[in-house]
């Protein structure tokens, strides 16, 4: 098994992570929610049917931007808020590592050509 089947595997396997009362959270749940429908709508087709529609927007980096939002808000809060702040970052992390492998599975076949 491929680092990126690895990681495909993890991501797919993996509970949505639950949304919360608190108004802050859940925003970053909302944006998790669409990022992980960026992920999806890239990574799945190319997964399922050889499939590239590129992502219309730099997944990384907003990537990057829910995490450092989770982190933060992790670090304040309830326990619940706590622990739920750390598994939106868990997440994100998942998002990333399937993106990433994914993006790097794409690009070999290019530069071979």
């Amino acid at each position: 098994m491929t680092d990126f089947e690895r990681a495909y595997a993890a991501w797919r396997n993996q509970p949505f992570p639950l949304g919360s009362h608190l108004d802050a959270l859940d925003e970053v749940h909302a944006d998790l929610v669409l990022a992980d429908t960026w992920v999806a709508e890239t990574v799945i087709p190319f997964v399922e049917d050889g499939r590239y529609y590129p992502a219309q927007i730099d997944v990384i980096p907003k990537l990057q931007e829910i995490g450092d939002r989770a982190r933060k808000l992790g670090d304040s809060g309830t326990a619940d808020e706590k622990r739920l702040a750390s598994d939106y970052v868990k997440y994100v992390v998942l998002l990333r590592s399937v993106y990433e492998h994914f993006l790097k599975n794409v690009d070999e076949p290019r530069r071979r050509t």
